[in-house]
């Protein structure tokens, strides 16, 4: 399978380098000049599971890409806030056959993808691997974790090409699964964002540690229940008690972990995905004339913490 890669941070970097040493052929891109550089130079280096590995792939910045290439699939892997630039900038590499696929965190990522592409070509989903970028040219890749996806148009030749994708990731160690509905799977993830990352950006802790004070299962009871009340407005029927479940199972299985709002923030002081997360609750809910105080706190609160920080 021919794969592009759009976004080759932590996570992006995780996907692309499994992908490869898998047999397929990947190429990546980014638009963060210092990381282009480094991939021009050393390839994708990381840690993987204790192991330290480096794969030489094709690397183009984000303006660079030439329109000639061809690709099966392009995974996109960037922050939120910077996924409607990439797609445009990477349109002149779809063609009538190639499928765009997004596993990022965040809510309504497929409203931006289907402003450009074809709502067949248009897969989503959700992964729970972590990754940690520890410089500009390494990742640290550790503990365990899954993908999943689906189709966001139902249909042939739709979910076969879903399972295809399933396949190739699960044959690269990717732990893959076929969805029933993928925008159930992407709020059921949201709240797991909507929680870990925010509260421990804030409070600067790792999921374990949050975990265990007073407070934690209050907070996120609250937060994933407003998730829910803007779902059910927009179809989308979460289980409030197996989604809390599935939040508080982080702090056993992937307990040492600092999420990725935390490394964007409070490590690297750049600006979080807070907008695509509580904030799509918080927009929504007024929307949709429901109250969503905890989330609307989080929001201005994640907000503050970046202007204080004048974070880039």
């Amino acid at each position: 399978m021919k794969v592009a890669v759009a976004g080759v941070g932590a996570m992006g970097t995780r996907f692309a380098l499994k992908l490869k040493q898998a047999g397929n052929d990947v190429t990546v891109v980014d638009g963060w000049d210092e990381r282009v550089a480094a991939l021009k130079q050393g390839g994708l280096r990381a840690n993987l599971d204790g192991e330290e590995v480096a794969v030489d792939v094709p690397v183009y910045g984000q303006k660079e890409v030439p329109h000639d290439l061809h690709f099966d699939v392009v995974l996109f892997f960037t922050k939120s806030m910077q996924l409607e630039q990439m797609v445009k900038d990477m349109l002149p590499v779809f063609d009538d056959d190639t499928l765009a696929l997004c596993l990022m965190n965040g809510i309504g990522h497929e409203k931006t993808l289907e402003k450009y592409l074809p709502k067949n070509r248009v897969f989503l989903g959700n992964t729970m691997w972590t990754a940690q970028m520890t410089r500009p040219d390494h990742v640290l890749l550790e503990d365990d974790g899954s993908c999943e996806l689906r189709n966001v148009e139902p249909g042939e030749p739709q979910d076969r090409r879903a399972a295809e994708l399933v396949k190739a990731l699960d044959e690269a160690g990717l732990k893959a699964r076929l969805l029933d509905d993928p925008r159930y799977s992407v709020f059921r993830k949201g709240c797991v964002n909507g929680t870990l990352n925010t509260l421990c950006t804030l409070f600067e802790c790792n999921l374990e540690e949050f975990g265990k004070t007073s407070h934690a299962h209050e907070m996120v009871v609250g937060v994933v229940k407003e998730f829910a009340a803007v779902g059910e407005k927009e179809g989308i029927h979460l289980d409030v008690d197996e989604a809390v479940k599935h939040v508080e199972d982080c702090y056993r299985v992937i307990g040492a972990h600092y999420p990725s709002m935390y490394q964007d923030l409070v490590k690297n002081n750049r600006r979080t995905e807070i907008d695509y997360i509580n904030g799509y609750v918080a927009r929504h809910g007024k929307k949709y004339g429901l109250a969503t105080p905890l989330c609307d706190l989080l929001t201005a609160e994640l907000h503050t913490k970046e202007e204080l920080q004048n974070a880039q």
